[in-house]
């Protein structure tokens, strides 16, 4: 392995190593360029006397390259189809509570009003002082219980608001301090990524203030933390949302800074979830072609070459057996030379028969090695040997 031993071991493994992580994090240009410049680098080796066996350990080295670096694409695309996964059963969620919130607002709201309003009549007409008092108690209990079912569609509905600002004014309604600097954009996404933050904050940090920054459709929220209440890691709404983000090419990242959990957010336009079933299924037939190619494309790339190589290694090297059949030990070489093909074979695994060697192939597949040895001293023919193993 062009004598460097370890280092050239080293190498080769940097090589995969690199390709990995080149597909982990979606990189296919390094990649490419990577793979080119080992290419690049075998094909000099060849040229400055490099043994063929090692130029074929070279493409093995790229082929596992290659493999490595689909490998890191498939486990790339399978983590943004777990959270794309997330995503979607976190927005049938939110579509199941808003509608809950629908039919409490437009079945047992409306009963309770109309409830509310026959009480208010009897209180009116009743004719005696026991009933209309009973009937006040009546009304109070029933506005009373309009307004807690008020609450509860507020509460079931709050993560489809549309609008940034409504989201800040119930959580300050609730007794948070929200600190709003820029514009925020009206967006439901956002409204929803803000109140899934505004809520970590409630949880993980309960009376302290929230400064949420607005430049664009950048966000940032940053909320301080004790040390004992600091969260390993965003939570799964946080992390459903940001495979959302990332798949429609944003960015969402939340991490732990002196104290304090900071989220930054790139929300890019037109993120809708009604497009999250399609998202879904195209991420799941792209895990599929994925993991197919995986398999496929290392295999076909191992045939390219190794075809390649083949019709290399056969061009004007090959001896057909009848050819050699007709050497024979003390030929002179000049009728000899008329025998043997222009080029040796590329690949020799019969080693020491002196200088005097030269090696031929019978076109075996796929290394075309050198499987017929004719040696000279002098002007005549004083060995042959084929892969069979007969010697004159």
């Amino acid at each position: 392995m062009h004598g460097w031993g370890q280092w050239y071991a080293l190498a080769a493994a940097a090589v995969v190593a690199v390709c990995h992580l080149g597909g982990r994090r979606g990189r296919t240009w390094p990649v490419v360029v990577l793979l080119c410049g080992v290419e690049v680098a075998a094909a000099i080796a060849v040229a400055h006397g490099q043994d063929t066996v090692s130029w074929l350990v070279d493409q093995a080295v790229v082929v596992l390259a290659v493999f490595a670096a689909l490998t890191g694409s498939y486990l790339r695309l399978r983590q943004e189809f777990v959270e794309q996964g997330w995503a979607r059963a976190r927005a049938a969620r939110l579509r199941e509570r808003a509608r809950i919130a629908a039919d409490l607002h437009d079945t047992l709201g409306h009963d309770l009003t109309l409830l509310s309003l026959q009480a208010a009549g009897l209180q009116v007409t009743a004719p005696d002082e026991p009933t209309r008092e009973q009937a006040a108690a009546l009304r109070a209990g029933s506005a009373a219980a309009i307004d807690t079912v008020r609450r509860i569609v507020d509460l079931l509905d709050v993560e489809a608001e549309a609008d940034v600002v409504a989201v800040f004014d119930r959580a300050r309604a609730a007794g948070m301090t929200v600190e709003v600097t820029g514009v925020p954009p009206a967006d439901r996404f956002l409204a929803r990524l803000v109140s899934e933050a505004l809520s970590n904050a409630a949880r993980h940090a309960p009376g302290t203030a929230v400064t949420v920054a607005f430049n664009g459709r950048r966000v940032e929220i940053v909320n301080p933390v004790s040390p004992r209440e600091l969260p390993e890691r965003a939570g799964t709404g946080l992390s459903a949302l940001a495979g959302r983000v990332r798949h429609a090419g944003g960015s969402l990242a939340a991490d732990r800074v002196d104290g304090r959990f900071r989220l930054v957010a790139e929300i890019p336009p037109g993120i809708d979830e009604d497009h999250g079933h399609g998202d879904y299924d195209t991420g799941r037939l792209r895990i599929r072609r994925m993991l197919a190619g995986t398999v496929l494309i290392p295999g076909a790339v191992l045939v390219v070459v190794a075809t390649g190589f083949y019709a290399w290694a056969v061009r004007d090297a090959s001896m057909e057996e009848e050819a050699f059949g007709a050497l024979r030990v003390g030929m002179p070489r000049a009728a000899a030379v008329t025998l043997l093909p222009a080029r040796e074979a590329p690949v020799r695994f019969e080693r020491g028969y002196g200088p005097g060697c030269h090696y031929y192939t019978d076109g075996n597949y796929p290394l075309a090695y050198g499987n017929y040895v004719v040696c000279f001293e002098g002007d005549r023919v004083v060995r042959l040997h084929d892969g069979t193993g007969r010697t004159a």
